[in-house]
């Protein structure tokens, strides 16, 4: 499903347009002139879906978090893609390399019904950290890292830089509407969510393609000021899954 002239949308599960399996989240491919980057990489159940939606073989996969949904893939398409490279917010990253299922949350998704009983997060030992601020050009269009801890330890949204447009992938940091995703785990942390939202509210973007639920296309960066301006009065912003 093509988004603008360099973003398409190659799987979303039941949280998003039903593209793929229920269990996935929105995975983007980003493509320029000399590369292209898938943006999170779903559960894993529909990988080779993944690849054929996206008709090319991208050299990146950018994870914003470790979370199953997100992140889960990452193993398959390395298989499928020997020279793919995996990134991730550290410590996200030693994590999704270990397969730690603890720290990742996967126990407490299939305790809660989010995951199948039988649903494995597998390790991706591939997987290394990007750092705020890194930035990968693929060719007339850049991806900057911007880390967002606050929905998980290491999430990490990223920046498309294009001709007359930017856009924002934001994960489950922020969603349209200012909603975002607080959650009864480990690594999410209120004191630092207000803190990457007051960040993410600097930026000048035209376009928000969060994790799951809607999308938008113009006028995006109102989303990225509701959720702080809600943040800054000292409430919650509504919360989404």
């Amino acid at each position: 499903m093509r988004l603008t002239e360099h973003v398409s949308l190659v799987a979303s599960g039941s949280a998003g347009f039903d593209l793929t399996d229920p269990l996935d989240c929105h995975v983007y491919l980003v493509q320029g002139t000399s590369g292209s980057a898938l943006i999170d990489a779903g559960a894993g159940r529909s990988s080779g879906q993944i690849l054929r939606g996206a008709g090319t073989e991208p050299g990146y996969l950018l994870l914003t978090h470790g979370h199953a949904d997100h992140a889960g893939g990452a193993a398959a398409l390395t298989r499928l893609l020997p020279g793919l490279r995996v990134l991730a917010g550290p410590p996200a990253h030693t994590w999704i390399a270990a397969g730690d299922e603890s720290r990742l949350s996967v126990d407490r998704g299939r305790a809660a019904g989010a995951y199948p009983a039988g649903y494995v997060f597998p390790p991706c030992p591939r997987a290394e950290a990007v750092t705020d601020g890194t930035e990968i050009d693929l060719g007339g269009v850049t991806l900057r890292a911007i880390a967002t801890p606050g929905h998980a330890d290491g999430h990490t949204c990223y920046l498309l830089s294009a001709p007359g447009y930017q856009a924002l992938f934001s994960g489950d940091c922020v969603f349209t509407g200012g909603r975002i995703s607080l959650q009864n785990l480990h690594d999410c942390r209120v004191p630092e969510y207000a803190a990457s939202l007051a960040k993410l509210a600097t930026l000048h973007v035209d376009a928000l393609f969060p994790g799951h639920h809607e999308i938008s296309l113009a006028r995006a960066g109102r989303h990225l000021d509701t959720a702080n301006a809600t943040m800054a009065r000292g409430l919650l912003p509504e919360s989404t899954v």
